[in-house]
């Protein structure tokens, strides 16, 4: 799978001064002026949110991790669905397409361990 990142300009940047065109509470002016204290990113097609505290020109996006949703088959069918975290610039594999190449890898680990 290939994720696709978009670019994009975020108006204003934290610490701004900024003129809001809605009301800020009951039988106020249809505006107010505030300062920008955090900026918080979601998104639909995300799970969570990105919060921006620092005034910066360019933010970092970084993901390094992706939590899989699973619902157990097989012998552990009707089980309830379980999150793992699989870290995405790691060397040790958690995710296996056949549970040979599970059986595989933790047997090559196993040997592995008893060689040293």
């Amino acid at each position: 799978m290939k994720l696709s990142v978009n670019l994009l300009h975020v108006p204003f940047m934290v610490g701004d001064p900024v003129w809001v065109a809605q009301p800020c509470g009951d039988d106020a002016p249809p505006y107010f002026q505030g300062r920008i204290m955090q900026i918080i990113l979601s998104s639909s097609s995300l799970t969570g949110t990105t919060t921006i505290r620092q005034r910066k020109d360019i933010h970092e996006l970084l993901i390094d991790s992706a939590v899989y949703d699973l619902k157990p088959l097989g012998e552990h069918s009707g089980s309830p669905r379980i999150s793992v975290n699989v870290p995405l610039f790691s060397t040790r594999k958690i995710l296996f397409e056949t549970k040979q190449e599970l059986l595989d890898q933790q047997e090559f680990t196993q040997f592995s361990l008893l060689a040293c």
